[in-house]
C-alpha cells in the first residue's frame, strides 16, 4: 500500500500544469486517476485519485503550491476526501464532474470554509472559458 501511495504522489507531481484527464490501472488493479479542475476565479487544481486494489481510495490535490494527500471518509453524497496530514486540513467534495475545497479544522468540524467552489472538469470547464 505504501508503493501505491508513493506512485500516486508522484504522478500527482508529473500532472502540474497539463489539461489532461487520465485514467491507469497498475499492475496489482490499482485504479489512478488524474484530472484538473477549473475553479472560480480562474484556478486551476490538478487531483490525482487513487483506488486500490483493497478497497483503499485517496486523492492527491494541488492547493496553494503544496500537495495535500487525502483519505476519502463517510459522505452524504458524492466523494468526500480529508488531508492525512493534520497541519493541513483540507477537505476536497465531488460529485460528478464537481468539487469544493474547503478548509476544515479538526478541532472545529463544523467551521468548515470554502476555500474554492464551483470547480469541474470535462465539458463543463470547457463551456465556462468559451462564455
Amino acid at each position: 500500500m505504501r508503493k501505491s501511495i508513493k506512485t500516486v504522489l508522484l504522478l500527482s507531481a508529473c500532472l502540474g500544469g497539463h489539461m489532461a484527464v487520465a485514467a491507469e490501472a497498475t499492475e496489482n488493479n490499482d485504479q489512478i486517476d488524474q484530472a484538473i479542475y477549473q475553479c472560480e476565479r480562474g484556478v486551476v487544481v490538478p487531483v490525482t485519485y487513487l483506488n486500490t486494489s483493497n478497497g483503499g481510495s485517496y486523492a492527491v490535490v494541488q492547493v496553494e503550491g503544496q500537495q495535500v494527500a487525502m483519505n476519502i471518509e463517510v459522505s452524504a453524497s458524492g466523494a468526500r476526501y480529508l488531508s492525512i496530514d493534520e497541519k493541513r486540513p483540507y477537505s476536497w467534495h465531488t460529485k460528478g464532474s464537481s468539487a469544493t475545497l474547503f478548509w476544515q479544522p479538526a478541532d472545529e468540524p463544523d467551521n468548515s470554509v470554502i476555500l474554492l467552489s464551483e470547480c469541474s472538469t470535462g465539458a463543463e470547464m470547457f463551456a465556462e472559458n468559451t462564455q
